[in-house]
């Protein structure tokens, strides 16, 4: 009979088959899950850091975990065994049923276990866990391999439970002493070895993460890592700006410029041309010393202007602020980086120094300043008030370069309303002796012509005696409206002189308008010099007036 019992509970036979009680008794185990399986026997720390490698034994370990009849430690030690378990096909079996949700065996989805216990049973739990987490992160990162590789550093799934207990909503750290305990080491651990940890994307969550959650204690010691062989200054900064306190920005600021005015020193030139020419023996490059100089100076800009100057921008700061202003000014910086400099001043000067406000204008001022350069200075004076700008901005009409006032009469303009046209318009050439480039009347009559009450008090003008203020109105009506050539037409016949007189080739400010070529074909055109008035109205504004 035995023998013929066993015969039907072979591995041939189908759950169909089975009798009925063998079904009810698979549906209760199935039901219990690996509470049942533990139930009938001891289980020892033995047990519990076996599972950590067998198929069921992360459901084995949140038995353990979660039911009371089981020692303390024993609880404890299962809830460690989750957060250092191996990933299973590339996924934390472990810490998903640790702290997040999980599958049991029917199916259902099941709270993470930590989150499935009582408040005293968790803090007893956490409260055990703590030291050897705490412990855990205290390890000193790893170093790079000699190719430049991240090993795996062995602390990160501790250092990840941890943070998942902080800063779960609610927390699951019940114990005052604990959190504060928990939090310290993290704030060590993102600090140690930050360039590297800062990389390693093996993490759950990311330090930039951990340092917004653990707030500014977290960045004060960055400062002191923005050295010359620091990689990731600019991340470093965004860091600290954000989260910061006054003083860490401050020191950060103040670490940006030593280590600006060390990369501009010969002294480490030097000693990139020695790191250069190893380089270049060891990939059999061969250089000159003027192109090893080349490579030092790509070296530099990089540094310089991608690095430095990018995280000046990002956390500000006096030190900072003045060190930009002073190399914008220096004629013997490389014009690219003068401007660069201006650039990272966006948004971080002080609007009440006037002293900042007297050095950009001074930049923007000087006629041998590059056109480049002098752009990015208008740029910063647009962020001062216009009380402070308008009449700084007057005394560059009498530039020798004619942009330099269409660029500061571009920002007046933008700055005012129609009240301020009559001061704008006699602040115009007077004679036709004047350098004046055709687009710069068109743009100011333009803009002008958009301002309430603009065309009004511009139409004004159109009968001056005056060069200036008569072609910027005549301006106002390019690319306008067909319905209004009637006002412009009479002064097709106008002979006054167009204020050109004074320009060079170099001076760029040529009025010349492409015109239909005579007797060529109907979309032929050839280049027509306007020399009086009657030629802009004929030539330029008329046929430009098809709205």
């Amino acid at each position: 009979m035995a023998v013929e019992t066993k015969r039907k509970f072979s591995s041939r036979t189908t759950p169909s088959m089975w009798p009925a009680r063998a079904i009810l008794l698979a549906s209760v185990i199935g039901t219990l899950g690996a509470t049942s399986v533990l139930g009938g026997c001891a289980v020892s720390e033995t047990d519990v850091k076996r599972w950590e490698g067998t198929e069921r034994g992360p459901l084995k370990l949140v038995a353990v975990l979660t039911h009371d009849k089981y020692r303390p430690e024993l609880r404890v030690e299962a809830a460690l065994s989750l957060v250092r378990m191996r990933p299973r096909g590339g996924k934390k079996v472990g810490f998903t049923m640790l702290f997040d949700k999980y599958k049991d065996d029917e199916g259902v989805w099941r709270e993470g276990a930590l989150k499935q216990l009582d408040e005293e049973n968790r803090k007893m739990v956490v409260n055990g866990m703590a030291p050897t987490l705490v412990k855990e992160m205290e390890s000193a990162p790893p170093p790079r391999t000699p190719e430049g590789r991240l090993p795996e550093d062995l602390s990160i799934p501790y250092k990840d439970a941890a943070f998942a207990m902080l800063s779960n909503e609610p927390t699951l750290v019940g114990d005052e002493n604990t959190r504060k305990e928990l939090s310290a080491a993290l704030i060590k651990w993102v600090q140690a070895g930050f360039e590297d940890r800062l990389e390693n994307s093996s993490q759950q969550y990311s330090v930039e993460q951990m340092m917004r959650f653990l707030g500014p204690s977290s960045v004060r010691t960055l400062p002191a890592l923005i050295t010359e062989s620091a990689n990731r200054i600019d991340r470093m900064c965004g860091l600290i700006n954000e989260i910061g306190e006054p003083e860490t920005k401050l020191k950060a600021s103040e670490n940006l410029v030593i280590l600006a005015k060390k990369l501009l020193t010969p002294e480490w030139n030097e000693a990139q041309k020695k790191v250069v020419k190893e380089y270049n023996e060891k990939s059999n490059v061969k250089a000159n010393d003027a192109q090893v100089g080349q490579q030092i100076d790509k070296m530099l800009d990089r540094r310089l202007t991608e690095e430095v100057f990018v995280a000046m921008k990002k956390v500000g700061g006096r030190p900072a602020i003045e060190f930009l202003i002073q190399f914008a000014g220096d004629t013997k910086q490389k014009e690219d980086r003068r401007k660069l400099a201006l650039a990272a001043l966006e948004g971080r000067m002080d609007k009440s120094n006037t002293k900042d406000l007297e050095h950009i204008f001074a930049i923007a001022r000087d006629e041998n300043t590059p056109d480049s350069v002098r752009d990015v200075a208008f740029l910063r004076l647009g962020e001062y008030p216009k009380e402070a700008i308008v009449p700084k901005l007057y005394t560059l009409f009498d530039q020798k370069k004619w942009k330099v006032r269409w660029v500061a009469a571009g920002m007046i303009l933008n700055n005012t309303t129609a009240k301020g046209v009559p001061e704008f318009m006699e602040r115009m050439p007077k004679t036709d002796k004047a350098k004046m480039g055709m687009t710069e009347p068109l743009s100011y009559g333009q803009a002008i012509a958009k301002m309430a009450d603009g065309k009004g008090v511009i139409a004004t003008y159109l009968q001056s005696k005056t060069i200036g203020p008569k072609v910027v109105a005549l301006g106002s009506f390019y690319e306008g409206h067909k319905a209004d050539i009637g006002q412009v037409q009479p002064f097709e016949n106008d002979t006054a002189l167009l204020p050109n007189g004074k320009c060079e080739k170099e001076d760029e400010c040529d009025w010349k308008v492409n015109v239909p070529k005579a007797g060529g074909k109907p979309d032929e055109t050839e280049p027509k010099e306007l020399k009086t008035v009657g030629d802009l109205v004929k030539f330029a504004i008329i046929p430009s007036m098809s709205k």
